[in-house]
């Protein structure tokens, strides 16, 4: 748990130095992180949308396929993130997450939700080679779906804000303040999509590629 408080010591800023520095690995801020993170919000509201869409049209396979591959890069996007964020990954290791840390994938074929919901015999649902049952999220779950998707997406911008202001801040204290404040969503971050894998049973196993 991220629990590294922000400087109360006051500070006057060196007038030649309007802009000081942090410590990149406690406090990172590589541009690129904005990116990904906006990137993994928006994966995170298709996922949701599609699950919906999935229980509550005639086009179950296809939403649910395409639930799938946006969940698929979700994890590829948090490991890009991680890699850049190594506070980022220290939480989600420590919710149990280390496959959205940058690791080699499982040597597994993806498993397809959509012939186990269409209706088929349970024994004519596809395992992947590493006998790995994939079962779907429930229909009664949405609700609770959605409010943690919005939950993660709401914290992704807010770590994305945080670290926006922290750049653009003068004053170390300032600084200091939002790299705390960006690091405890993280955190958030973490728990919400743990919540969420417990009951969409992701990660699904990859595809061999």
């Amino acid at each position: 748990m991220f629990r590294k408080k922000y400087s109360t010591k006051t500070e006057h800023p060196n007038p030649k130095n309007h802009n000081p520095g942090l410590d990149h690995d406690i406090c990172p801020n590589h541009p690129d992180l904005i990116l990904l993170r906006d990137a993994a919000a928006d994966e995170r509201d298709a996922i949701a949308l599609y699950l919906r869409a999935g229980f509550e049209t005639c086009l179950t396979e296809l939403f649910f396929s395409a639930a799938e591959d946006e969940m698929q890069h979700y994890i590829e996007t948090m490991r890009c993130i991680s890699m850049l964020d190594p506070i980022q990954a220290e939480m989600l290791k420590e919710q149990d997450l280390a496959v959205l840390t940058p690791v080699r994938p499982y040597p597994c074929q993806k498993t397809k939700w959509s012939e186990c919901i269409m209706g088929k015999p349970e024994n004519n649902c596809p395992i992947d080679t590493c006998d790995i049952e994939i079962t779907p999220p429930s229909k009664r779950d949405l609700p609770t779906i959605d409010y943690l998707t919005k939950a993660l997406v709401g914290e992704l911008h807010a770590a994305n804000k945080y670290q926006t202001y922290m750049d653009e801040a003068q004053n170390r204290c300032v600084k200091e303040l939002f790299c705390y404040l960006m690091n405890s969503e993280k955190e958030h971050i973490a728990e919400f999509t743990a919540a969420l894998f417990r009951i969409t049973h992701e990660p699904l196993p990859e595809e061999i590629e």
